[in-house]
């Protein structure tokens, strides 16, 4: 930009538009000192052509100008898809309700009376490219969680060519077919675990609980993650007196169907993986037992953080995406419940959770 500016820093950039230079001058000092960037002009127009070249992050903005007031700079800063989400403040010594009832109307987000005061402005500043930046950030995950989805939703639609193969094709053909959507379906869980973690985090995922069998959830699980044309050994381990699960049954499974999944990743193919549950004192306790390598001890927290993954090379096994052990740590705690690993180096790993058993069973 061809004005005054301080050293960049990562707090944005500020234009202030104001043709008294004196007002320049202070609100640069006082901006450059808080950490922002300025760039400093005495006309609209010449803030507008500058502002197009490199957007700032916030525009501080005088009404009484020259050539063109305030509020036009306004309505033209709103009239340029790529200016208009920038949000500007005036700062204007009319201090009448319809001027700065004019001032919103025409797109300003805030309006500040002179003479301000010093960490009044400050704070508004802050708060104002805040705002701007979380909206950034929302939009973006919005944007892609839409690709995801539209994904997922084209990855299902392969199932229909499997039933209206079935009786055509010859059975190595659809063998092949089988294992393609079994491969489907794993990259849809992917697509699916993306998608909800990011839900997840911003708390905009909301869980239809209900109350579900153990036996339902974990056969549900075995069907969405055991390719049938490569049967392992599994067994299942449910105890007689395990109660009924007061949860989401979609998301549980899913929870289940990712420890399954990595226990089959890591498991030697001739060995056993057992699924189990159990009454707890916070409801039940389901478990994943495989015989992998196993997971030293300094690793047994970070593995259900985002993008946490054990250094670990085994057999040039795919790498993890430290997403589906996240995902399964929020969805067990959007249950109020708890989820953890007990495991040693060469001796495999048993991948547990809690969740709350449906009211009758628990006497409520």
């Amino acid at each position: 930009m061809n004005a005054t500016t301080a050293a960049p820093t990562p707090a944005g950039t500020i234009i202030a538009v104001d043709d008294k230079p004196e007002n320049l001058n202070v609100l640069e000092a006082l901006l450059t000192h808080a950490g922002y960037r300025t760039a400093l002009f005495p006309r609209g127009e010449l803030a507008l052509a500058a502002a197009r070249e490199e957007p700032p992050d916030l525009v501080l903005l005088d009404i009484r100008m020259p050539d063109m007031d305030g509020y036009e700079v306004c309505r033209r800063f709103k009239a340029d898809e790529r200016l208009r989400p920038i949000p500007i403040i005036f700062i204007s010594a009319l201090s009448a309700t319809e001027d700065i009832a004019a001032g919103f109307a025409c797109g300003g987000v805030d309006y500040i009376t002179k003479p301000f005061r010093e960490p009044e402005l400050l704070a508004r500043v802050h708060t104002h490219i805040a705002l701007r930046a979380a909206y950034a950030t929302l939009a973006a995950q919005h944007a892609q969680l839409q690709v995801l989805e539209r994904h997922r939703d084209t990855l299902v639609h392969i199932d229909i060519l499997k039933e209206s193969s079935a009786g055509t094709l010859p059975a190595e053909d659809l063998d092949c077919l089988r294992a393609a959507i079994h491969g489907t379906h794993q990259l849809s869980r992917m697509v699916s675990t993306v998608v909800d973690l990011s839900r997840m985090e911003t708390e905009k995922i909301p869980l239809h609980q209900a109350a579900v069998t153990v036996h339902e959830i974990l056969h549900a699980a075995l069907t969405q993650t055991c390719d049938p044309s490569s049967p392992r050994p599994l067994a299942v381990q449910i105890a007689d007196t395990c109660p009924d699960l007061w949860c989401d049954g979609t998301l549980c499974t899913r929870i289940v169907a990712n420890l399954l999944a990595n226990a089959l990743k890591y498991t030697p193919r001739e060995r056993e993986i057992v699924l189990g549950a159990a009454p707890d004192p916070d409801g039940v306790r389901i478990w994943v037992q495989d015989h992998g390598p196993g997971i030293p001890a300094q690793y047994h927290q970070r593995i259900f953080e985002k993008f946490g993954v054990a250094d670990l090379a085994i057999d040039h096994r795919p790498v993890s995406t430290g997403l589906g052990l996240a995902f399964c740590k929020l969805a067990v705690e959007a249950h109020g419940g708890h989820i953890g690993v007990e495991s040693q180096p060469g001796q495999g790993s048993t991948f547990w959770f809690t969740l709350p058993a449906a009211p009758e069973a628990a006497g409520i």
